[in-house]
């Protein structure tokens, strides 16, 4: 049995091939400014990436300490 959402991205090809070049191209245009936003993840956090397996807490780097030099005594 084939999943739904792939009859549903084939209609989306189908679109951008069957319908009038203005309509495909006011879509595409939205689709890719999205897709951009995405990229450089400006969403509102609605349609943002979903969270991945895990914790959910992020790493944090090790906090350098600060180094003080011991003066030696001069021979």
């Amino acid at each position: 049995m084939a999943k739904p959402a792939i009859a549903y991205e084939v209609a989306v090809l189908r679109f951008f091939e069957e319908e009038p070049i203005e309509a495909a191209r006011v879509l595409f245009n939205i689709v890719s400014e999205k897709m951009r936003q995405r990229l450089r993840g400006e969403t509102d956090g609605a349609n943002g990436p979903r969270p991945t397996s895990g914790s959910g807490k992020k790493r944090q780097p090790a906090a350098r300490t600060q180094v003080t030099e011991v003066p030696t005594p001069a021979a």
